[in-house]
């Protein structure tokens, strides 16, 4: 099998393109950043649509929203549709989608912008289909649902979403 190497558009401190490249998973200079995207699905009954990671991931089998790295040349509202159509088959609507919050992390080795949208979409949970490698996993849940995973460390931590306590207040 043929595997295609993925790169990332870097970015200085300030969110400013710097003109440069870096293979992913290769080192990262100083002050410099990617883009990642979360996804966040909410249907008409109130719930979220999340999913479960592979067991060759980082934090293996727990849940979390989709998202990704956004790929050289794209654009972060362009990755979170194109990784909701990779890990779970789903065409998100472009008109529903809107960007909730952005935050820089200096997450693990890989500093980043963290984009978070939050679209508007039915599905039956049986429709969706998974990644291989990526997604193994997927179901609707609450707020409250999705509190209680974290609690009992079936969601990824919270520290990955910074944003998640402020997402649920909004959102419900």
């Amino acid at each position: 099998m043929f595997i295609v190497s993925e790169f990332w558009d870097i970015y200085d401190s300030e969110r400013n393109p710097t003109g440069r490249t870096v293979e992913r998973g290769k080192p990262m200079g100083r002050d410099e950043y990617h883009i990642v995207v979360n996804v966040w699905i909410k249907n008409s009954k109130g719930q979220w649509l999340i999913s479960k990671r592979t067991p060759n991931k980082h934090f293996p089998l727990l849940w979390e929203p989709t998202g990704g790295s956004v790929v050289a040349g794209e654009n972060s509202f362009d990755a979170a549709l194109r990784e909701t159509r990779e890990e779970l088959g789903i065409k998100l609507d472009p008109k529903k989608g809107k960007l909730f919050v952005t935050a820089k992390r200096q997450y693990r080795e890989f500093p980043d912008f963290l984009d978070v949208w939050v679209f508007r979409h039915d599905c039956d949970i049986a429709s969706v289909t998974f990644q291989p490698g990526e997604t193994c996993g997927a179901m609707w849940a609450s707020s409250a649902e999705i509190k209680n995973l974290a609690a009992s460390g079936k969601f990824v931590p919270q520290n990955v979403f910074p944003y998640l306590d402020k997402l649920f207040a909004v959102y419900g």
